[in-house]
């Protein structure tokens, strides 16, 4: 096995005498002179942006304080001054913008998609200014079909959950949203949609709609009375709107009917019952169901938390195992139709959280649900003429083009008179037509 022949020192230091005398000694760089001066810059620093959400029990003074503790207060009154501290909610972004030495330059709220209030130093002085942006309305048809409930066939036709409750609202009397719903069923809406910048902004004036439930076709027209007050009735000037609510609760389901001989699940006995269950989670707005006067409000036997409205043509109706009552209800209080009386609970003997909603008629209960509900006041006869005018335009475009398949052979009113004056569906007093005096 051969070895690496290492070198002596004797012939190492022969071999550099070599190599210097052939002038392969260590050679060094030269060093040259610069021909121009470095110059180096200072790093520019950025401004810091902060931002987050406004949370539950936020004030606009822990809002300047988280952002800016030693000036708060200047700021805090500058955004004041703008801002109405009681419109600050939770969800609102908030965004504030600092120097590099840590100085709060501005302050931002966007509330929301329309408005922002902005606040700017400018030296010492702080200055807060609110701008709103433009609202666009455009007046549109939507058209839907029920296939398993009202929210998600109004968001697939381009509404929202906002205008699924508006629809709802206005055939109310006549149909219960959550019993009478059935696949199959569709609708129409004629409404003024608002965009700012583009991004949608809520809904306007819901002008007209229809509904086929059942095979009964219910449609609805927005006109206004003599005090400019907007009500809905159908084409041949018929209010929807009826003495009593079909049911005191907007979405719910009925967990147990009238009865004289229900097996009570508490007393597990079989007792009378004279009300209608729904059940509902805890803190659902429970609203009255007619126009009235509070007569009872407080706690009384099994029922717990309860309140009892006196109405006209000898009705009463109750309202049993509240959580809580609304603001401003007490006895002798005058509410009107769909206001919030008070809450779904579980007071009193109930095994979980429900309305027991009951009504007496001259002192003897009746089904809640067997009522016969008049309509309300009808169009007064110097405006009929002028409403039956408008309905025609407005039948023109529930149909659509070429007229709706659905509409069961409904027939324009007859002799309805001049028209308005001005163009139908332009810019007027509601941004959608002049109705005229």
């Amino acid at each position: 096995m051969e070895r690496p022949v290492r070198p002596s020192g004797l012939g190492l230091v022969t071999a550099l005498a070599i190599s210097a005398a052939c002038g392969g000694g260590p050679r060094t760089a030269p060093v040259h002179a610069p021909d121009s001066p470095v110059t180096v810059r200072p790093l520019k620093l950025s401004a810091t942006i902060t931002r987050f959400e406004v949370s539950p029990g936020d004030t606009l003074e822990s809002v300047c304080r988280e952002l800016e503790p030693g000036q708060w207060s200047q700021w805090c009154l500058s955004l004041a001054s703008v801002l109405d501290p009681r419109a600050l909610r939770p969800g609102m972004v908030v965004e504030g913008r600092r120097a590099p030495s840590g100085q709060l330059q501005s302050l931002t709220i966007r509330m929301d998609a329309r408005s922002t209030v902005r606040a700017e130093r400018s030296g010492e002085t702080i200055r807060a200014r609110r701008v709103d942006g433009t609202v666009q309305h455009e007046v549109v048809r939507l058209e839907g079909s029920i296939e398993s409930s009202l929210f998600g066939a109004v968001d697939a036709a381009g509404g929202d959950a906002e205008l699924a409750v508006r629809l709802a609202g206005i055939f109310q009397w006549d149909i219960d949203f959550f019993r009478d719903l059935r696949q199959g069923d569709r609708f129409v809406v004629i409404v003024d949609r608002r965009t700012v910048g583009g991004k949608p902004y809520g809904w306007g004036t819901l002008f007209a709609a229809r509904f086929l439930n059942a095979g009964r076709t219910l449609n609805a027209v927005a006109f206004p009375d003599g005090q400019g007050r907007v009500g809905y009735y159908d084409l041949k000037g018929h209010p929807l709107r009826k003495e009593f609510l079909r049911a005191p609760l907007k979405f719910s389901r009925i967990t147990s009917r009238f009865s004289l001989h229900r097996y009570h699940p508490v007393l597990h006995r079989r007792m009378p019952h004279y009300g209608v269950d729904y059940g509902a989670p805890v803190g659902t707005p429970v609203h009255v169901t007619a126009d009235g006067v509070v007569r009872f409000v407080g706690r009384r036997g099994g029922g717990g938390k309860m309140v009892t409205v006196r109405h006209s043509n000898g009705y009463e109706t109750s309202y049993l195992h509240l959580s809580r009552y609304a603001r401003g209800i007490h006895h002798g209080v005058r509410v009107h139709q769909g206001q919030v009386i008070g809450y779904v609970g579980q007071t009193g003997l109930a095994t979980g959280p429900h309305l027991d909603y009951r009504v007496r008629h001259n002192g003897k209960w009746i089904n809640p649900l067997r009522i016969s509900s008049p309509p309300a006041k009808p169009i007064a006869r110097d405006r009929l003429r002028r409403f039956l005018s408008y309905a025609i335009t407005v039948q023109t475009l529930l149909d659509g083009p070429g007229g709706s398949p659905w509409r069961h052979g409904l027939r324009p009113p007859r002799r309805a008179g001049p028209t308005w004056p001005g163009e139908p569906w332009t810019s007027g007093r509601w941004g959608f037509c002049t109705p005229g005096p």
